[in-house]
């Protein structure tokens, strides 16, 4: 698990003059910003986060890309997640915590913020604000008694309130004013009224990490059978948020209980892409991962082999330009990763090199 050991870091090694934007400059769209960028984890606790740039159409990479837009400085901690929302970059960041924002050049442009914040996860806007899932200050694996959200005031650039979740909150969406929440260590989703702060709660079969929203605005939401809650019943399940209840549920084994892009949906989402790939021991009690990337189709719901071999996957992501898909591996978290591009059809086109420990994509144009 991804603990975070000390709250007091600072997240750059040096505290840049913050780089920013004329207010006259449209950034978006921009061909200095557009291109796929990769969220590289780094080595837990050995700080290492970076983010790779690549160009889909002049195939342009650069494996230092934040590095490079800050004057040379370095990320100290792990990215965690990242978030644009409203022409900006939210960085999440473990070890140390912290919300750091950037421009779409991510060029630093606002102090980071670590009051308030302890074991970030993962980050949704609405309005004026982030909601952020904290998994608190001592994580216990067990009930996660201490797990928050945190609500974060984008213009006053600090945590204005945190409401207590319990339970480990993890993945988010926001649907009519409701916020969703994925929950890793209960067996439900909960529901935040974000007037009143009244939280419901839907019952699912298994643990839950992250959503993807549909075009009628209802959920497809991971169902992950853990080393920690066991469930017979993995997959995915569909949420109308119109009734709040679980309608559907598809089963498939392994669904990864990586804390990355496990799912993600092509442009048209005709199709959902899941990775269930995972860590197991052998006879000789000697660690291995074995697995595959599968293909959901949403109209037919039913499941199809994407990827046969998965090894040393993170994560699985969709570009919705080209309809590439995306397999984001690294096998050792003292080297760099690979992303290896894959057409719609699941045939291998090519890879590219990457940071270490690739676990999300951001989309610029």
């Amino acid at each position: 698990m991804k603990k975070a050991l000390n709250y007091f870091m600072i997240l750059f090694t040096v505290i840049a003059v913050f780089a920013s934007c004329n207010e006259d400059e449209d950034l978006f769209p921009s061909e200095k910003i557009e291109g796929v960028y990769f969220i590289n984890f780094g080595s837990y606790n050995k700080a290492g986060s970076s983010i790779t740039k690549y160009n889909q159409e002049n195939k342009e990479l650069s494996n230092s890309y934040f590095k490079s837009q800050n004057t040379n400085i370095s990320l100290s901690s792990n990215l965690q997640y990242a978030f644009e929302y409203q022409d900006s970059i939210f960085l999440i960041g473990n070890v140390s915590d912290q919300i750091v924002t950037v421009n779409p050049l991510f060029q630093q442009s606002q102090f980071g913020v670590s009051e308030k914040i302890e074991n970030p996860r993962h980050a949704i806007g609405d309005g004026d604000y982030l909601y952020i899932s904290c998994w608190g200050p001592v994580p216990d694996w067990n009930l996660m008694a201490d797990s928050y959200i945190a609500k974060f005031n984008i213009k006053k650039n600090s945590v204005e309130k945190r409401i207590p979740l319990p339970g480990g909150p993890e993945g988010l969406e926001i649907v009519d004013n409701n916020l969703y929440v994925a929950m890793n260590f209960k067996n439900n989703v909960a529901i935040i009224d974000l007037e009143s702060e009244a939280i419901s709660y839907i019952e699912t079969p298994a643990v839950t990490s992250y959503f993807i929203k549909d075009n009628s605005n209802n959920l497809f939401v991971s169902l992950v059978s853990t080393s920690t809650i066991y469930s017979a019943e993995p997959g995915l399940g569909y949420i109308n948020t119109s009734t709040n209840t679980l309608e559907k549920k598809y089963y498939l084994d392994g669904v990864s209980e990586s804390y990355s892009s496990i799912i993600s949906a092509n442009s048209d989402f005709s199709k959902i892409y899941v990775l269930a790939a995972g860590w197991y021991q052998d006879e000789n009690e000697e660690w291995y991962q074995k697995g595959a990337a599968h293909s959901f189709d949403v109209a037919t719901g039913t499941f199809s082999t994407f990827i046969e071999d998965a090894s040393s996957a993170i994560g699985i992501v969709a570009d919705p330009i080209t309809n590439d898909v995306y397999l984001l591996k690294n096998s050792s978290t003292a080297e760099g990763g690979v992303i290896e591009f894959y057409n719609e059809n699941g045939t291998y086109k090519t890879e590219i090199a990457c940071g270490i420990s690739p676990t999300w994509a951001l989309f610029l144009d």
